[in-house]
């Protein structure tokens, strides 16, 4: 599941990642891209590989908080 990040277009995600308010608007959008659900996890992993080569992004953050 979450290798379908990976299949979303690198310009197609970092406009998505810019314009969305949330992981969970995220998710929302790129699901169709992506052909299913993409986890928050994934989603995060993916922003910070991005983020390692030069490409800024802005900070979203989780709607809900994470299980312990």
């Amino acid at each position: 599941m979450g290798d379908r990040v990976w299949q979303v277009p690198q310009e197609l995600f970092v406009a998505a990642w810019n314009e969305a308010g949330s992981l969970t608007e995220l998710s929302a959008r790129l699901k169709e891209a992506a052909g299913g659900h993409i986890p928050g996890w994934a989603l995060m992993q993916r922003a910070g590989e991005l983020r390692k080569v030069g490409i800024e992004m802005k900070v979203l953050m989780r709607t809900v908080p994470l299980h312990a």
